[in-house]
């Protein structure tokens, strides 16, 4: 009994830290994911807390299998353990048939391949993830249908049918040969364009969104220019539908801690009744052209508080009337903790690295940084996750 008070004591601690309070009697129910690409983030973050509910992987459509033997690995890794996977299922970075061009004929491509599969085409590029799907019944799949959709990629006209029908026709085919009931569909798209892309209430089960530098409103360089987010007052500024002297609506100033689409699209999930994913979420570049070691600790923690705090956001939205509570929308979140430096496996062993001076190179591990760490342990356990620190 002694102990329960003690954890019930510093439970409303950590909820008092972060400016929220901790659900009275609920049980933990938010999923933590991470990592993706390989084994090395989950390493790094097990080195200091509990396991995670699992991680995230890429599949690609153009070749059938997993964007290399690492994602497989670290796929199989989790399976095996009965965990979770979110799984990024990829035709918008190397569709079929591109083989070369510019960003403009890879799109066009993209769109096309994104009309053929709603049309019902590479159906047996999917064969060996739905094998691996039955191999694992165990194990639980958050499907990501591309991810980061959006309309220069996957739209081939302003309704965008195009991919509506490709995410219907991809949950058909997978729904119609698994084997057990624990896959679930992700529609992840850019934050600009959810309600145009949006595939419907019947076919989605979670909305998935990328949190990285500008979402939580700090800035963003790469090759000493500085775009996204401002650098002085590390805040967004929108305008919101407020009241005037007179009590009318009018438009008021205000500074954000968040992407003003990023919040209507948590209040667009909660209208159409659907959990959101952080699908992708980690630092990036804190510099203007410069390492950025010795910068995370405290970017870093300001970025790991403004994470935990979007998950309990309750306020204003931009252009829309009233205050929201959008405190229960977000049930699962992955955090990449890779040191991105050494490219998009995290991994020092020869291979591609990113220039000093770009926007992914920044260490984001958080074994390295103690300020940063203890804030992401505190927010796991306020905002009710299954496997806190």
């Amino acid at each position: 009994m002694f102990r329960r008070i003690l954890t019930v004591a510093a439970t409303v601690l950590v909820a008092a830290v972060l400016g929220g309070q901790a659900p009275a009697g609920a049980a933990p129910d938010r999923l933590l994911f991470i990592g993706q690409s390989t084994r090395t983030s989950w390493d790094d973050y097990t080195s200091f807390a509990a396991a995670p509910a699992g991680g995230s992987v890429y599949y690609e459509v153009k070749s059938g299998t997993w964007v290399s033997t690492g994602h497989r690995d670290y796929a199989t890794f989790l399976a095996r353990q009965g965990r979770a996977i979110q799984i990024g299922i990829s035709w918008k970075d190397n569709p079929p048939g591109f083989n070369g061009g510019d960003e403009q004929v890879k799109a066009a491509r993209s769109r096309a391949v994104t009309a053929e599969i709603g049309a019902g085409q590479y159906a047996a590029q999917f064969d060996n993830l739905i094998n691996f799907v039955n191999a694992y019944p165990n194990a639980r799949f958050h499907l990501r249908l591309d991810y980061e959709v959006s309309s220069f990629y996957h739209c081939t006209d302003a309704s965008c049918s195009s991919y509506k029908s490709a995410f219907s026709r991809l949950r058909s085919l997978i729904d119609g040969r698994k084997r057990q009931n624990n896959v679930v569909y992700v529609f992840h798209p850019v934050r600009g364009e959810y309600q145009q892309m949006y595939p419907g209430d019947a076919v989605t089960d979670w909305i998935g969104v990328s949190i990285f530098a500008h979402e939580l409103c700090l800035p963003i360089y790469d090759n000493g220019y500085h775009y996204n987010g401002q650098t002085t007052t590390l805040q967004c500024r929108d305008a919101y539908i407020g009241t005037d002297s007179w009590g009318n609506p009018a438009a008021v100033w205000k500074d954000w801690d968040y992407d003003g689409n990023v919040l209507k699209m948590m209040k667009f999930a909660k209208d159409h009744g659907k959990p959101m994913i952080l699908s992708e979420a980690g630092m990036m570049n804190f510099t203007g052209g410069s390492d950025t070691r010795g910068l995370e600790p405290a970017r870093g923690d300001l970025w790991v508080k403004r994470l935990f705090g979007l998950m309990d956001y309750r306020g204003p939205l931009p252009n829309t009337a009233g205050t929201h509570d959008l405190s229960t929308v977000i049930k699962a979140a992955v955090y990449i903790d890779l040191d991105f430096r050494y490219g998009w496996d995290g991994v020092q062993d020869g291979s591609f690295d990113f220039p000093v001076n770009s926007t992914w190179f920044v260490d984001g591990r958080l074994s390295q940084y103690s300020t940063a760490r203890t804030s992401f342990c505190q927010g796991l356990l306020a905002r009710g996750f299954t496997t806190p620190c």
